[in-house]
């Protein structure tokens, strides 16, 4: 027996396993960038639908704090000029504008509040999107993996 025979396969049957074994993942690669293009493309419209629904709650949260304002200005207008005149019956006229004013700030800022609450519960990013692409990319790399194998 010769030293070649007891080690194993020779040069060339190891280039030719390896040459087969690149051909096999070449014949894999146009599969698994199919797959991951659509995988990918999924993710996209998980994304827009999801900013489209965020877009929707803060276009309701704007529509309610602009109707809040508009209201709010018209109201407390007559409100204001009501409390004042009153006020000013019990006390001098700029005594009763100066805690119609105060009345109206504290107002103001407890409508402030409630619209910067709503807006802090809406999120700007596609959370699940990017969740989605962690996974697929994750996918890819195991599918990678398997075919160096």
């Amino acid at each position: 027996m010769t030293t070649a025979e007891t080690t194993g396969p020779t040069l060339i049957e190891t280039l030719r396993l390896s040459a087969r074994d690149l051909q096999n993942a070449a014949g894999e690669v146009p599969e698994l960038a199919a797959n991951f293009s659509q995988l990918v493309a999924g993710d996209a419209q998980l994304g827009v639908a999801e900013m489209r629904e965020a877009a929707a709650r803060a276009g309701t949260a704007a529509a309610i704090g602009g109707a809040a304002a508009v209201l709010a200005d018209i109201g407390l207008f007559f409100a204001c000029l009501t409390l004042m005149f009153a006020l000013a019956n019990a006390m001098e006229m700029w005594l009763a504008s100066l805690l119609t004013m105060l009345i109206v700030f504290a107002l103001a800022f407890i409508a402030y509040r409630i619209a910067v609450m709503r807006f802090k519960g809406i999120r700007a990013t596609p959370s699940r999107a990017i969740q989605s692409l962690g996974k697929d990319i994750s996918w890819l790399r195991a599918q990678m993996n398997l075919s160096e194998n």
